[in-house]
């Protein structure tokens, strides 16, 4: 989408739904939902920060919430339910609209209340049908121990008594949408998995859940429920971001659905939930230990396999190419062909490992200095990833 800003006259508020995007038609339909929560006012640097606050303000969540958003309006694609909505709470330090092909929105903070109302309305458009397909995406600070997680709003306060209010209580979250008709839903948490004083004590209160658990909830429907969830991280273990840019967490995502955790076991190119968490869990790993001790790992849990994403052209999926002994691939150029268009790149006297994200194929690598040959190999590239030695 081409970067615009719109004039203030030109922007249309969001209604309480919180849909930014929207695709009438027959049958079965995604829904998703994304909540971004960067902005804290009252945390540490906020504008009302207040006494005892524990945690800071973030800046990754608000371009990964529009990153999904758009990837999943220009991109997804699954034929049995094609996308049907898509609803988007954004909480930053200044507001800025959100462009989509219909025009600019000016979106609503995701407090608990402005949440909770999209919800209801997420909850109503799944509810059409048992093959509808529910998807929800938080990023921003969390909590967590155990099985119980804690997602915090925009208004969360660590100075009031009621603060837990605020919070999403993940689990009783999930268990309470399970009487929403839609039997397929997934869910997404960008967010630390380390624990709370408060939530450490037997009985604690991890928040509150704007739809309650039901005794029996899919009585009345044919289906079962399956309910993944995808973590950012393993338990008692921070969420990692980077600084004004998508997160560690939303990057894996991202590359993994265009290509690196595709299969073609059927014949056609698509990505199940095992092989999204085997893609995220290799990108996340790249991303992180460089700099970190423990790199972050995504978790996964409570689901049979499915599809989650068809393909419309070949998987765009990274190639490793290094040399023995650790010795450098540069100076000079490598030169390989995509789609019959020759390329080259140049390397470094210090680059040990060259890594190229090209399209499904074969190809051949060839290291050239000073017009001279230096190394060469034949490699495919093909999701995941694959590494080959230039010799």
């Amino acid at each position: 989408m081409s970067e615009q800003t719109p004039r203030d006259e030109e922007l249309e508020p969001v209604g309480p739904d919180c849909v930014v995007y929207s695709e009438e038609g027959e049958g079965p339909r995604t829904h998703v939902l994304i909540v971004g929560v960067g902005h804290y006012p009252y945390f540490i640097d906020g504008p009302r920060e207040s006494p005892g606050a524990e945690l800071s303000q973030l800046t990754s969540p608000s371009p990964s919430a529009r990153a999904l958003a758009n990837w999943f309006i220009d991109e997804y694609r699954y034929p049995p339910a094609p996308l049907g909505s898509v609803a988007l709470l954004v909480s930053e330090e200044i507001p800025t609209p959100f462009l989509t092909p219909s025009g600019a929105r000016q979106l609503l903070d995701p407090d608990y209340n402005n949440f909770s109302v999209s919800v209801e309305h997420w909850f109503d458009r799944g509810n059409t049908d048992e093959n509808n397909r529910l998807i929800f995406m938080f990023c921003g600070h969390g909590y967590g121990f155990a099985q119980e997680s804690s997602l915090l709003m925009s208004d969360f306060d660590f100075s009031r008594q009621a603060r837990w209010d605020s919070a999403l209580d993940l689990g009783k979250f999930v268990l309470g949408m399970a009487k929403c008709a839609a039997a397929e839903q997934l869910y997404f948490i960008d967010a630390c998995r380390r624990p709370h004083g408060d939530l450490v004590s037997p009985g604690a209160v991890a928040g509150r859940t704007p739809i309650h658990v039901i005794a029996d909830p899919r009585a009345n429907y044919q289906s079962k429920v399956n309910t993944p969830l995808f973590f950012a991280t393993g338990n008692d273990e921070p969420a990692l971001s980077r600084a004004n840019n998508v997160s560690i967490f939303t990057t894996a995502f991202l590359k993994a659905m265009r290509g690196m955790a595709a299969r073609d076991d059927s014949g056609e190119w698509s990505v199940n939930n095992y092989s999204l968490l085997e893609a995220m869990a290799h990108i996340s790993d790249r991303l992180t230990n460089e700099f970190f001790s423990n790199p972050q790992q995504p978790q996964g849990g409570q689901a049979r396999a499915f599809v989650l994403h068809c393909l419309p052209k070949d998987p765009i999926s990274p190639v490793y190419l290094y040399r023995d002994g650790g010795t450098p691939c540069g100076p000079g150029d490598l030169h390989y062909s995509v789609g019959g268009k020759p390329l080259s790149r140049s390397c470094t006297h210090d680059e040990i490992e060259i890594e190229l994200e090209l399209p499904f194929g074969k190809y051949d690598f060839t290291l050239v200095h000073n017009g001279s040959r230096i190394a060469s190999v034949k490699q495919e590239a093909r999701p995941t990833w694959k590494r080959a030695r230039l010799l």
